[in-house]
């Protein structure tokens, strides 16, 4: 693995939709990634729907990103888009009655994992 691919963050989100907030709350998600799909620094994204096993959340969204300091301005952009188009995304989670959980994440070697 290169040191530009070591150097990737990748923030991975997980969350529980109610079956009648999907379209709702499936729409804010595409809107947020096309703002971030257009930010410097993205690399890639993935938006994953659970069909079967178990477990609390049921939409996982995984954004790649070339370092930690593209970051801060891709969440500005984020906010920036959000406050234009009048969206509050802590009352609008609360109102679906989506919980989330979210984190961000770096790239493993495998040698790494190998060696532990």
């Amino acid at each position: 693995m290169s040191n530009a691919q070591m150097a990737r963050v990748v923030r991975v989100n997980s969350f529980s939709v109610p079956n009648d907030a999907r379209d709702e709350f499936m729409r804010l998600v595409e809107r947020t990634h096309e703002v971030i799909r257009q930010q410097p620094g993205f690399v890639d994204d993935l938006i994953l729907e659970r069909n079967s096993g178990p477990g609390p959340f049921n939409l996982i969204t995984i954004l790649q990103f070339e370092n930690e300091q593209v970051l801060q301005p891709v969440i500005a952009a984020v906010a920036r888009s959000d406050a234009e188009a009048g969206i509050d995304r802590q009352a609008l989670s609360r109102r679906l009655g989506v919980e989330s959980s979210i984190g961000f994440y770096t790239p493993v070697a495998v040698a790494d994992l190998l060696a532990a």
